[in-house]
């Protein structure tokens, strides 16, 4: 996106410009993210992506085709504080390949925390039955054991 404005004029107000793409995209700022600023004579050269919402992995296709249709049709109206302003180019990018890890961490970590949420739990429980069991064994030095006593005698 090319503005007619001034780099320096500009940069104060960028995290505005973010939430203006985001609101005539209809999509949340926090999916518009401004790449690159090259500054020129009276203009600024800005590259921005439109990214998925972190709680999902992909635009829809009735979202990807609005943002579309949108920039292709100069559907972006900014504020005259950005100047004029001409969308050239624009480009459809699939997102990065995710690595194995990414793909399966759930996998690995979830039975892991089961895992250790078991152990901990039988030692937890191991170590209530031995406090029982030693409390339940004493007993007195001077007490009768069921052996000791004197069974009576048969004939």
């Amino acid at each position: 996106m090319l503005l007619t404005v001034k780099y320096p004029e500009l940069k104060p107000h960028i995290s505005e410009l973010t939430q203006f793409i985001a609101k005539e995209l209809d999509v949340n700022a926090s999916q518009v993210q401004l790449v690159n600023f090259t500054p020129k004579e009276n203009d600024t050269l800005i590259k921005w992506a439109i990214f998925p919402a972190e709680s999902a992995g992909y635009i829809s296709n009735a979202t990807a085709l609005n943002i579309i249709s949108r920039l292709s049709e100069n559907g972006i109206h900014l504020p005259d504080s950005y100047g004029n302003y001409k969308v050239f180019e624009w480009k459809i990018e699939p997102p990065p390949e995710r690595s194995w890890w990414q793909q399966h961490y759930l996998v690995i970590v979830v039975p892991f925390i089961i895992i250790i949420v078991a152990a901990v739990l039988a030692l937890g429980a191991w170590f209530i039955w031995h406090r029982q069991q030693a409390v339940l064994s004493y007993k007195p030095v001077d007490s009768v054991v069921a052996e000791q006593e004197l069974q009576p005698l048969q004939n």
